[in-house]
């Protein structure tokens, strides 16, 4: 039986912990007589996602999770160093100790990787690379002195793997596209409750409240979009550092009434099924969960053209729509083509979003990883 690690220390509800879930589940699934599946948790940070379904394996007894700081940069990096810290023993031990084939890591990697430039672990190192990251000194030093020690490196997005292949560090044998798992099929067939009056009337936004999300600008936009189509209502389903903001500029806008703030909504589905469209004005995604749960709950998609997913899955408008990052006018002019479009038309975008959906369901994304694991050719 071959042992597999995830390692994804993380401080918020970020689209992350979803992802290496699903990942776990997808390979204790599919591939249980093949492979042995444990998700690391540090510090109880994965202690409120606890399922029978996942192995959770406990590196330390401390349960600080709760006492971190978690908003603004300084502070998590801080929580960032603590989890260092209080890490660095025990996950030399349990590679040592226990010799799992594999660890695959998503977040606060500097210290994974230290520790195979390091040490000779028996274990094959996977590298998760999202987004198109800064090469800053310390991450371009630790990339180029582990790039023989990383066995593979997955980017979720033809983009980040374009970007990756660029830079020249790593050799291009080991760099491979692996979509995160973002559809689990059962779970969409049991959403049955259908509300005309909210898909008529309710734009959906769903997120962190944090800068990359953009919901100052979405608000701002919002208000202008009113002014044309007066009966719509706007409903942010998240939670973060921007909450407070993002309220005080809708009363100050004189819109609150129209702005829905529910916070952190566990199970977005049926919110997403209900809604006249998805509307994402994110700065940077990869690749945008949420625009693939949208299409998968047969909502239409009009999202922001950041990098790094969402141009990848809508394409040239054929999927959804999109818009110029952080464009108003363009949010605006793009928006009006939507409410201008017949049945047909949205019809016709939402159909080619759905036939793009296959490689993000996690038997596609188990199926594949089993061929990173095993070496295959991809």
């Amino acid at each position: 039986m071959n042992n597999i690690l995830y390692w994804a220390p993380c401080l918020d509800k970020v689209a992350t912990i979803t992802a290496v879930l699903s990942s776990a589940k997808s390979i204790k699934k599919y591939y249980s007589k093949i492979y042995k599946v444990s998700i690391l948790n540090i510090l109880g940070e994965w202690n409120d996602h606890y399922t029978k379904k996942i192995d959770f394996l406990n590196l330390t007894n401390f349960n600080l999770f709760k006492l971190l700081p978690k908003k603004g940069f300084l502070r998590s990096r801080f929580s960032y160093i603590i989890f260092i810290l209080f890490a660095f023993y025990p996950l030399i031990k349990i590679l040592k100790k226990n010799k799992p084939k594999f660890l695959i890591i998503h977040l606060i990697t500097s210290l994974p990787i230290a520790l195979f430039i390091i040490f000779n672990f028996e274990t094959k190192l996977i590298l998760r690379i999202s987004g198109l990251p800064k090469l800053n000194f310390l991450r371009r030093l630790l990339w180029k002195l582990a790039s023989h020690k990383i066995y593979k490196i997955t980017c979720p997005t033809e983009e980040t793997y374009k970007y990756i292949k660029k830079l020249g560090i790593f050799n291009e044998d080991k760099l491979v596209v692996l979509h995160d798992p973002i559809i689990e099929i059962d779970k969409y067939k049991k959403i049955h409750n259908h509300d005309e009056s909210l898909i008529n009337k309710q734009i959906i936004a769903v997120g962190r409240l944090t800068r990359q999300k953009n919901h100052l600008f979405l608000v701002k936009t919002f208000s202008k979009i009113l002014e044309i189509y007066p009966h719509l209502k706007l409903k942010i389903c998240g939670d973060g550092e921007n909450y407070k903001k993002i309220k005080s500029l809708a009363k100050e806008l004189n819109i609150l009434d129209k702005v829905a703030l529910p916070g952190y909504v566990d199970d977005v589905k049926p919110v997403i099924k209900n809604s006249l469209c998805l509307l994402s004005t994110s700065l940077w995604e990869d690749p945008g969960f949420v625009m693939i749960e949208a299409a998968m709950s047969n909502t239409f998609v009009i999202s922001s053209n950041c990098p790094n997913g969402p141009k990848e899955f809508i394409g040239n408008d054929s999927a959804g729509l999109l818009f110029d990052s952080n464009n108003s006018e363009n949010l605006i002019a793009k928006f009006k083509q939507f409410m201008n479009m017949n049945e047909e038309e949205k019809l016709s975008k939402k159909i080619n979003a759905k036939k793009k959906l296959k490689k993000y369901t996690i038997f596609i994304h188990a199926k594949k990883l089993n061929g990173v694991l095993s070496n295959e050719k991809q």
